[in-house]
């Protein structure tokens, strides 16, 4: 009988267990459609090509004074402060300069 009764006890476990994973899994779709509990093996991710050398020309007077990578872009920020003040954007995939963002005082 003790058997029975732990038996009991332990599928009522799985149950409770089972629907929570379940509630889980659904409220998890919900809120984001590409998610996957076993997601299996990552899918390989080939490798960019690379882009060889890019010249970016700066005036004389401008230096660059920091790189900020993020993702596939890379972030220049150009300096000191006056005409040379700006951000460039750089794509990291090909190297090409997708904007600049210039600071008017």
């Amino acid at each position: 009988m003790k058997l029975l009764k732990g038996l009991v006890v332990f599928m009522g476990i799985l149950v409770v267990a089972g629907m929570a994973v379940l509630a889980y899994g659904i409220y998890m779709k919900a809120t984001d459609p590409d998610f996957t509990f076993f997601a299996g093996k990552p899918e390989k991710q080939e490798k960019s090509a690379s882009f060889g050398d890019v010249a970016f020309p700066l005036p004389a007077d401008c230096n660059i004074l920091e790189t900020i990578p993020e993702g596939d872009r890379l972030y220049l920020r150009i300096g000191p402060v006056g005409p040379c003040e700006r951000i460039v954007v750089i794509s990291a995939d090909d190297g090409s300069v997708i904007g600049t963002i210039w600071v008017k005082r």
